[in-house]
Formats: structure tokens, C-alpha cells, sequence
């Protein structure tokens, strides 16, 4: 896996990305709380058919962790920057939960740039009142973040995957190991910055304005993000199509891999740019 790893300088900042495959750009962004490995179980068979880009955004996984703020137009410049550099004019864009609203903002920003969208279980459909946000943000304040322990994090995460198995005892455990890395305070720092823009980023409105086609999957048992969240959001789209996958959570790239490719092959393959 690390062996597609590399790094690049972004304006000022080290950004971590996996790129493997060849054909149409795929670019794959990670949620809340993940990194490139959100998609690991999809990359090499993804990596057969596109050229596959899997980014660790600022903020996450092996990218640099700045001290300033994590805005919409600060993920979506990024982003851009590497896509840039990397000589991506044109790509279909993948977004799962908080990724998926970074891909949407990208979209709205960059039409040109994004052939197709593939919304997995995203963030954005779901209006917070400010009294809402006055509530839920100090939960994940940077110092609550900073603090968390083991067992509050097994907790945290209990309902991110339907069903037990040995790949969310991994992904449970991946987050622990998080806890005890050198730049977990700057993460902490991140992690709130992002979790206040994914609050406040409603996207429901905007969805009119793109014109790309649009494949919302969705994990039809997901305690994170309901599926009545999908229904909502398909109404609003010029091109866009629903599928779900029964027995499925949050994350379907990574409970229901087989599913998720099953339900993206058609959408992804018919592409020609």
C-alpha cells in the first residue's frame, strides 16, 4: 500500500496522497476523522480502471496539520493545487461523509474540472440551527478532541459499521493508535476546525447548480448519516441517481467493498473524457 504513497508541497503545505492506476482521474476523499485508508479495501481494484488518487486532506492522515483555518475555500484550494500539479484537468471526484461535502464545494467551484460525482454516505444534507451547533460543537471542541481516551473512542465510533468484523475492529483501532502519534495535538486542532465547517456547510440548496452527473451510494442502515438524507438530497439534483446497500453503514467502501463496487461499476466505467 505504501508503496503508492508519496508526498507533495501544496502553497504551503505537505499534502499525502496514494496514486496507482492509469485512465480517467478518480479522486477519492476520506471523511471525518479518516484518511486515505477510508478507501483501502477499493483502492487496487478501483486502480484497475482509473488512475486512482486518494488524498489525505490538510489536517489528516500524513498531510501537514497548519494552525489556521480549516474553511471550505481552504480544502477546496488545496486540493486544486495538487490536482494542478499532478496535471489533473478533468476528473471524476469521490467524497465520502465530510469528503463528500469537499467534493460538492469543489464542483460548485471548479465545473469545469469535475466529470462526474460520486457521493458515498455525504455530509451536507442537514440544516443545523445555531442552537444545534451551540450544542453539538463543544462535544468535539479542540480540547475535548485533545482529550480522548481509548475507550471514549471505541465509543465514538461503535456506530460507524453495521456489523462487527475484523476490518472495523482494524479501523476502531486505527483511530486509538492516532491518540499516541507526536502530531495528534495539531490533528486535535484540525479535527474541530473541520468538524465546525462540516456543521455550518449546508448544501442542499446548491445541489441545483450542478450539472455533472451525480451517483449518491448509500449505506441504507447508517446511524451517522440517514438514508432519509439521500432521499432529500436525490429531489435537488438535475442528474443525479440513488443507490443503497442493505446491511450497510456508514462507511460502504469499507463494511460492504463488493457492494459498493457492484453499485459504482457502471457509473464509474461509462465515462469517456
Amino acid at each position: 500500500m505504501t508503496d503508492y504513497l508519496t508526498t507533495r508541497s501544496v502553497g504551503s503545505e505537505s499534502i499525502c496522497y496514494y496514486d496507482r492506476g492509469q485512465g480517467t482521474p478518480l479522486v477519492l476523499i476520506h471523511g471525518m476523522f479518516g484518511d486515505f485508508l477510508d478507501w483501502e479495501p477499493v483502492l487496487a481494484p478501483l486502480s484497475e480502471r482509473h488512475r486512482v488518487i486518494a488524498v489525505d486532506l490538510p489536517g489528516f492522515g500524513g498531510s501537514s496539520k497548519p494552525r489556521g483555518e480549516y474553511s471550505g475555500e481552504f480544502f477546496v484550494s488545496t486540493l486544486h493545487g495538487l490536482l494542478g500539479q499532478l496535471g489533473i484537468q478533468r476528473a471524476i471526484l469521490a467524497g465520502n461523509s465530510f469528503g463528500g461535502q469537499i467534493a460538492i464545494l469543489y464542483a460548485l467551484q471548479y465545473p469545469d474540472a469535475v466529470a462526474k460525482l460520486l457521493l458515498v454516505n455525504s455530509g451536507g444534507f442537514q440544516k443545523y440551527s445555531d442552537q444545534e451547533r451551540a450544542t453539538i460543537e463543544p462535544r468535539f471542541s479542540e480540547a475535548v478532541l485533545a482529550g480522548l481516551t481509548p475507550e471514549i473512542t471505541a465509543l465514538l465510533f461503535s456506530g460507524v459499521f453495521i456489523t462487527p468484523s475484523e476490518m472495523s475492529a482494524r479501523y476502531v483501532q486505527k483511530q486509538t493508535d492516532k491518540l499516541k502519534r507526536a502530531d495528534y495535538p495539531a490533528y486535535a486542532y484540525a479535527l474541530a476546525g473541520s468538524i465546525r465547517l462540516s456543521l455550518s456547510t449546508y448544501l442542499v440548496d446548491r445541489l441545483p447548480e450542478l450539472r455533472c452527473p451525480t451517483l449518491l451510494v448509500w449505506g441504507a442502515d447508517d446511524q451517522v448519516l440517514p438514508l432519509a438524507q439521500a432521499q432529500l438530497a436525490i429531489t435537488k439534483l438535475p442528474a443525479g441517481e440513488l443507490k443503497t446497500i442493505s446491511g450497510c453503514g456508514h462507511v460502504p467502501q469499507m463494511e460492504c467493498p463488493a457492494g459498493f463496487l457492484e453499485s459504482t461499476r457502471l457509473f464509474l466505467s461509462s465515462l469517456q473524457p
